[in-house]
């Protein structure tokens, strides 16, 4: 056989000019070879992808905002995908960061307004409630008993632990889901916020998708110091200062009109948050 080079894409059968194809974007370079040859090329490319990775979550994690202006800014190719970064990050915090269930023989845990494992409260031990406040009846308790019934029922005959963790497992296979579904709430509150500016709301989306993945970074690692020592836990106040610094990058407005719209979009983000704590709630238990 003789060793001619083709000038044509294998793949769309386009000219070739380059060592990309113009058309649909592949490799000139064979996949076939000596294995040598193709290992230190999944090697490179490896190594590569991990590069970009870790200097993207180095620039999310101490850089306010840049990530996102460099995405919206056309430099793509240095940086990991918005939708890849926030995928790895949320594995990993999922993994990891679990959902404590609750003691049903130490504490007094309510769903609704119906207590688990006991006729009456105990005096000095801590009080869990889901739908409730306690032994005082809310609106959102008297939704939950018009609308699960049977649930209900199903709670007060069921070994009460069990129902626990069972309602906290399946809320934590849930919660994922719903969160993704908090993305483009997130958005249109920044929307909202910047109505003024005509920004798009794709933009906004990519600035949520960005902040929600350092948030998840974030609280992994407060919660992992702070199981060494609760002090840790003062970090949190990095979350409003790292929130105002992204939004001045990203929208380039004066701290003046940043810091009273960082207060607004937190008030709403903390709503939002409890909404999908609810609805994961609601989920599970709708499960059982």
């Amino acid at each position: 056989m003789g060793n001619n080079i083709s000038t044509n894409c294998a793949n769309c059968n386009d000219p070739l000019t380059g060592l990309f194809c113009s058309n649909c974007g592949q490799s000139v370079k064979s996949r076939r070879g000596p294995i040598w040859h193709v290992a230190a090329e999944f090697s490179e490319e490896l190594f590569a992808l991990d590069s970009k990775m870790f200097r993207s979550i180095g620039t999310l994690l101490f850089k306010p905002g840049v990530l996102t202006a460099r995405f919206l800014n056309g430099k793509r190719a240095s940086v990991l995908p918005p939708v890849r970064l926030y995928l790895v990050i949320s594995l990993i915090f999922f993994l990891v960061f679990q959902i404590p269930t609750r003691d049903v023989s130490n504490d007094n845990v309510y769903i609704g307004n119906v207590l688990l494992g006991h006729e009456k409260p105990i005096k000095g031990r801590s009080n869990f409630s889901l739908f409730s406040f306690g032994e005082k009846e809310s609106n959102l308790s008297r939704w939950f008993e018009r609308n699960f019934e049977e649930e209900i029922k199903l709670i007060k005959t069921e070994n009460p632990q069990v129902t626990v963790d069972r309602i906290f497992s399946q809320g934590e296979d849930i919660l994922p889901k719903i969160l993704v579904l908090f993305l483009p709430l997130f958005a249109l509150v920044l929307k909202i916020s910047y109505a003024f500016k005509k920004i798009l709301y794709f933009d906004h989306l990519l600035f949520s998708l960005h902040f929600q993945t350092w948030l998840m970074g974030v609280v992994l690692i407060i919660f992992g110091l702070a199981l060494q020592n609760p002090w840790w836990s003062a970090l949190s106040i990095v979350i409003p200062i790292y929130l105002a610094k992204a939004q001045k990058v990203v929208y380039q407005q004066t701290y003046w009109l940043v810091i009273p719209k960082t207060i607004a979009i937190l008030v709403f983000y903390i709503v939002l948050l409890a909404i999908v704590v609810v609805a994961s709630a609601v989920s599970a238990i709708a499960l059982l």
